[in-house]
């Protein structure tokens, strides 16, 4: 758990450094100020927590949204897919899958009088769609050597006809593991309250559905829509998890949950500088806010409701910026796309371990644009509001596509999770007056090989001594940014490479992957 300052002059003195390092440049600045001139701090010492866990060997996943999917048998979007690293993708994806036809591979016919009440549309292209018909999608999990999870149609199919998408999906070959039972039908919007009046109403069906699909599919693991409501949010949701405690509970295997959180800036900015819109100064605000948010959840009495026997599948997560729909209209974009867009995102992934309920983490989304997606869709991909003629390379990697593949290659066939204690790290102040560590990291194992990823959120270099994470030299892999820089791809990085020992250095807002399949744990 974060320290309080108030607490220790231990911890004082710390936020005495924190604010003087705050205040001070670096050179990856976009305003670049001369460095403050501080006593260099001794080396930070990196040890195993108390806290560990067990790991699936499917935690990095993606939700895909079908619809931004050209084509799944596409070598260049296979080879990017790949490079994210996700062993699991969820697929029909999200809103999307609540109005599914999977024997056409699209949105059913009549999609727009079915959504009527819910306050996002689907585009007039995305009624055409048809490229993600079962035995496209069966190309797609092979090449990426990925597994799928299944997100059932609720809201406007049938049980049976679900069930016989289940049969040809797994002829095809694709393993019927993961299914989830809907998608965000908790929301108090006319579409959804038509199909399921009440949560009580959804738990019924929800525990009709499980038994019927256990028949066939007994190895299936199956989740229940599950929503971690907060006090302003509609008596829906207030209800929802409530209702969820009966026969629906007991027969599932685990609850989804989806989290977005802000970046505790505000969303209307007055001015005339190019995007990104927030100052060096404002970074850290930025930076604290999964610690801070991840702190409210795990004081939330809703998640409490979650049985501790009972997996959390967080089948959706990233920055949200609340720039879409009318009524935000004349709001301002300021963070997505940057590079603190992506290492913000990697916090929110690495702190999903601390609860050992949660079993998967899809980050949204797997390609699209620089709002959300790991993958550049077209060269058109970055929203840019200073340069609406910006381009990419498609298929390239975002902020959050280069960050987040590392997580998914250090857990690649890992098994156990081990939280990273670090000495004497400075810690960092985020809004109001939130305080949380300059460096956070995991160490993951399989009982014989080890990896590990640090991250360093703070604007200095910090040396980290290795000795009681590894036994000997180990290769690393490390990227590196001014937090303002737009990721455009991969290529933007400041990337290094190589073997090091007993010693590495953390550059400013860093995140490093260590050790390799050669690696043996202490």
């Amino acid at each position: 758990m974060l320290k309080t300052f108030a607490n220790s002059i231990y911890g004082l003195n710390y936020f005495v450094l924190a604010s003087l390092l705050l205040m001070g440049g670096c050179s990856w600045q976009k305003n670049p100020q001369k460095p403050l001139a501080l006593a260099q701090p001794s080396i930070v010492k990196a040890s195993i927590s108390s806290l560990s866990r067990r790991l699936s060997k499917n935690y990095a996943c993606f939700n895909v949204n079908s619809l931004l999917v050209k084509s799944w048998l596409n070598p260049e979007f296979q080879q990017a897919a790949k490079q994210v690293n996700p062993k699991l993708l969820r697929i029909p994806g999200g809103t999307e899958s609540n109005y599914w036809d999977w024997q056409k591979g699209g949105l059913i016919e009549n999609v727009r009088e079915e959504m009527a009440g819910y306050p996002i549309n689907f585009r007039d292209k995305d009624l055409e769609y048809d490229s993600s018909k079962l035995e496209n999608i069966q190309v797609g999990i092979k090449e990426t050597n990925t597994v799928p999870i299944f997100v059932l149609n609720l809201a406007t199919s049938t049980l049976e006809s679900q069930l016989e998408m289940l049969r040809i999906a797994r002829d095809l070959g694709m393993p019927i593991e993961y299914i989830e039972l809907g998608n965000e039908f908790y929301f108090d919007v006319p579409n959804y309250k038509k199909v399921f009046p009440t949560p009580v109403d959804y738990a019924e069906t929800a525990s009709e559905w499980i038994s019927a699909i256990k028949q066939e599919f007994p190895a299936a693991k199956i989740s229940l829509v599950g929503v971690a409501a907060k006090a302003k949010d509609s008596i829906r949701e207030q209800n929802w998890q409530q209702s969820l405690l009966g026969s629906a509970i007991n027969k599932a295997d685990a609850v989804t949950l989806h989290i977005y959180n802000g970046h505790g800036l505000k969303s209307q900015i007055d001015s005339n500088s190019n995007y990104p819109f927030f100052s060096s100064e404002e970074v850290p605000l930025i930076l604290g806010q999964p610690f801070r948010n991840w702190k409210k959840l795990q004081n939330n009495p809703q998640l409490g409701l979650i049985p501790d026997n009972k997996q959390i599948w967080i089948t959706e997560y990233n920055l949200f910026e609340n720039v879409f729909g009318k009524k935000n209209q004349g709001k301002q974009q300021r963070v997505m796309g940057s590079w603190v867009h992506g290492l913000y995102t990697l916090t929110m992934s690495l702190l999903f371990l601390e609860d050992s309920r949660v079993e998967i983490a899809c980050n949204h989304v797997l390609i699209g644009n620089s709002r959300f997606a790991a993958i550049f869709a077209n060269k058109k991909s970055f929203h840019n509001p200073s340069d609406e003629n910006m381009m990419v390379t498609p298929k390239s990697l975002s902020a959050t596509g280069s960050t987040l593949s590392l997580l998914g290659e250090a857990t690649s066939g890992m098994t156990q999770a081990q939280k990273i204690d670090f000495s004497s790290v400075p810690t960092l102040v985020g809004k109001k007056d939130f305080e949380y560590p300059a460096l956070y990291g995991w160490k993951f194992n399989d009982g014989t090989n080890s990896q590990a990823i640090i991250i360093n959120l703070s604007n200095q270099d910090i040396n980290v001594n290795l000795e009681q994470l590894f036994s000997s030299s180990i290769s690393y892999q490390q990227f590196a940014e001014n937090p303002q820089t737009l990721i455009t791809g991969s290529e933007v990085l400041k990337v290094k490479s190589g073997n090091v020992f007993p010693e590495i250095i953390l550059p400013a807002y860093s995140v490093t992957k260590l050790g390799d399949k050669n690696s043996t744990s202490e």
